[in-house]
């Protein structure tokens, strides 16, 4: 809860957002604010500004801005994003939240990969930041931080048709905790044969799987039961050797192979 003396400051275009954030030092910048716990001295609201909500669809590619709300992506329909996007913010929390969550606060966390992470992730989506000066982006795949001194402005998400698309949220309904994750597969064939896929599980700690998608690309369709089996003792060595550094709950890493195994089957 902020205090008495906490100043909120409210900006209607980005100019304002990059003088500010040139004067005030660690300046907490808050869009829809459904993720914070705490605000601090110095803030900037920015989500009463037009550029970053808009909504530009073209035949390869739609742009969000980053204050689009989720139910606002919701409203656009199944058929005008990629069904593992539309799925995903479906399971976030409820209507009142979604009418203030942003895709831009989803992403952007800096404690853990929320719900739309790994989607946006299998998606291969581009991020836009902006400073007073320049305009960066940055593939979903490369992204760590936000760039110092920046802001997300624009998500780029490619739209492409999938043979395969598959979103599940595991963990607790409407709280986020360590036993919370989403799942995302996708696949493309050509010819009967896996021309490209892409795998993300996010949560505590991100698993992307690239390893174990170069091993399926060019893979004959259908695939078998003992293919299957192969693929997930693969993917278990992979995994050890990832997170043996992190302390995750057992059950989050089966809930990943339960979910992988699921998605296999749907290749045979």
């Amino acid at each position: 809860m902020a205090k008495k003396n906490n100043t909120v400051l409210m900006t209607k275009n980005l100019s304002d957002i990059f003088y500010h954030m040139k004067a005030v030092n660690d300046l907490q910048i808050i869009g829809g604010g459904t993720q914070i716990n705490e605000i601090k001295e110095k803030s900037i609201c920015i989500r009463n500004i037009d550029e970053l909500k808009t909504i530009d669809k073209k035949e390869r590619y739609i742009d969000i801005g980053s204050e689009v709300t989720l139910n606002t992506l919701l409203s656009l329909g199944e058929n005008k994003i990629p069904k593992i996007l539309f799925d995903a913010v479906s399971s976030i929390s409820n209507f009142s939240v979604r009418n203030l969550a942003t895709i831009g606060g989803n992403i952007c966390s800096k404690d853990f990969y929320y719900t739309l992470y790994s989607p946006l992730h299998a998606l291969e989506a581009r991020l836009e930041f902006k400073n007073q000066t320049e305009t960066h982006y940055i593939p979903f795949s490369k992204f760590n931080e936000i760039p110092k001194g920046c802001i997300l402005t624009k998500i780029r998400i490619p739209l492409e048709d999938w043979d395969v698309q598959i979103f599940k949220r595991v963990g607790p309904e409407n709280i986020i905790n360590e036993l919370s994750s989403s799942y995302s597969f996708l696949m493309q064939s050509q010819k009967d044969t896996v021309y490209n896929i892409n795998i993300c599980y996010a949560g505590k700690v991100l698993f992307d799987c690239q390893d174990l998608e170069n091993k399926l690309i060019g893979t004959h369709l259908p695939i078998s039961s003992k293919y299957i089996e192969k693929t997930l003792e693969d993917a278990k060595e992979l995994y050890e050797k990832k997170f043996e550094l992190y302390e995750v709950q057992p059950i989050v890493k089966k809930q990943f192979f339960q979910l992988l195994k699921y998605s296999l089957e749907q290749l045979m």
